[in-house]
């Protein structure tokens, strides 16, 4: 049992209460062409598995705390006949894992013909991410070839801590940002949807722009804050993921990455070469706090399934990796079928090119209108980086469309509190001071508005478990965020 770590936690506490589906499943196939061993195809995955313990973990609520456990099961690797296998790999994606029990990765190698397999792994973002597609692929080729592949130790386990200039960072640098206009339409995700996806071939367009003197993610990163802005987002946000693996961290497979939101505010007459170098000093700023969560570092943020309603995953892939006497090719991209915002743009930057998956929640915003924001992006990362915001080859930006009014909460807070004994309130109220550390509090008091966080959360939950005897569901937390509510809560499941 070792203590999981700040982003896992997040993650966590996200899932319990939203309730994920799918967003958070990572899938990952290779396609193999050739004589395959299938013995020693699933040995490798043995081998992966024992080389890389989180594989094997669940995750446990201790006494507030966060915990990585032995799973119940060890993970499964299967072998399956199938001519046609896209309805197989799609239930394996949809396929639920319990984190309380895991396991939460899965290898299935399904044969589709005598020379012809494909090798599907699906692992729960809480212990894979990114990087570690290129890890597995490494050590899948390793294990197959006869190599030996030494167990790593358990990566996690050190005490989360968020140092003072963290949390006044972000104090000054959050901002709420959660709706997006794109290509004239507004779109708010409170929760994770159902996505689909646009693919897009973007290697030309990443060639000239080496004389701004920026890195390639980093005009990426600016040619979607350029498009955001002349769409008419005045600030626009846009989530990344920040990779925070270590000298001891970088052979182990794992989350070892973050998401952070990163801020502009340009003006019409600002290039793209200066809002490039805008972004990277932004993102100097950044990258010292890359270990630490936002919500966590600023507090008063509720859980939520994304910190902004766009996002980017940019990675640059390994080189490609052998398998002796087969042809491969990998799905670096593939798709879990929801998403989590308005928009998530999966950059791949492989020897082969730059692509582009743009997923997309069907029930914000039309295909039409991502299909045409692609080729909008296309057109920037090929402008000329001396080029004014206002003379981007665009449509005129759009004025932002009013948000629709959001419903109304459904438990308004301290709409309980008459029906709760005072007594139940009391005991809650001394636990959040506790937890808090404050010295007073009303029970229609937010919770997010005294600063709590997921941590928080947990932390009363324990409380409340072990000096009342119930366990309060997390969604009680976004509910009403109250005394009273949570109160409310408590009484209603001990009665």
């Amino acid at each position: 049992m070792v203590l999981a770590s700040q982003a896992q936690h997040g993650m966590w506490i996200t899932e319990m209460v939203h309730g994920g589906g799918t967003a958070y499943h990572m899938p990952f196939a290779m396609w193999f062409d050739g004589p395959l061993d299938r013995g020693a195809m699933l040995k490798a995955c043995e081998s992966v598995l024992a080389r890389h313990p989180v594989l094997g973990c669940a995750f446990e609520d201790r006494d507030g705390e966060l915990h990585l456990v032995p799973a119940a099961d060890r993970p499964p690797v299967g072998f399956v006949r199938a001519e046609d296998p896209e309805e197989l790999v799609r239930a394996e994606i949809a396929r639920p894992f319990d984190l309380g029990r895991g396991p939460l990765a899965r290898f299935t190698l399904v044969e589709v013909g005598p020379s012809r397999h494909v090798l599907l792994f699906v692992g729960h973002h809480l212990v894979f991410d990114g990087m570690s597609k290129d890890l597995l692929v490494r050590d899948l080729a390793a294990a197959y070839s006869g190599g030996p592949l030494p167990p790593l130790p358990m990566p996690y386990g050190a005490a989360a801590t968020i140092p003072p200039e963290a949390a006044a960072y972000w104090r000054e640098h959050w901002r709420d940002l959660p709706t997006v206009v794109i290509d004239g339409v507004a779109g708010t995700a409170r929760t994770a949807g159902r996505g689909e996806t646009v693919l897009l071939d973007l290697t030309g367009e990443m060639s000239g722009w080496e004389r701004a003197g920026v890195s390639r993610f980093e005009l990426f990163l600016t040619a979607v804050h350029a498009l955001l802005f002349r769409y008419g987002n005045a600030e626009p946000a846009v989530a990344i993921a920040m990779s925070t693996r270590g000298p001891e961290t970088g052979e182990h497979i794992g989350l070892f990455a973050t998401e952070l939101p990163v801020y502009s505010a340009p003006t019409p007459d600002v290039t793209l070469a200066e809002l490039a170098h805008d972004l990277r000093a932004r993102l100097r700023g950044l990258n010292r706090f890359r270990d630490i969560p936002a919500a966590r570092a600023a507090g008063g943020i509720r859980p939520r399934p994304a910190l902004a309603p766009v996002s980017i995953s940019f990675r640059r892939r390994a080189a490609d990796v052998a398998f002796a006497g087969l042809d491969v090719v990998a799905e670096w991209k593939m798709s879990n079928h929801m998403v989590r915002n308005v928009l998530h743009l999966q950059a791949v930057d492989g020897d082969d090119g730059l692509r582009l998956t743009l997923h997309y929640s069907p029930d914000l915003i039309g295909r039409e209108h991502v299909e045409r924001a692609g080729e909008h992006l296309r057109a920037v990362l090929a402008a000329d980086p001396g080029l004014r915001l206002a003379d981007l080859p665009l449509p005129a930006a759009a004025p932002a469309p009013v948000p629709a009014p959001e419903q109304a909460e459904a438990h308004p807070p301290g709409a309980a509190a008459g029906a709760v004994d005072g007594e139940v309130v009391e005991q809650v109220r001394q636990i959040w001071m506790e937890v808090l550390r404050i010295e007073e509090l009303a029970p229609d008091e937010d919770l997010y508005d005294l600063g709590g966080h997921s941590l928080t959360i947990t932390q009363i939950s324990a409380r409340i478990r072990k000096r009342l005897g119930v366990e309060v569901p997390f969604d009680v937390f976004l509910d009403d965020p109250t005394v009273a509510g949570v109160a409310a809560a408590v009484s209603e499941l001990r009665a």
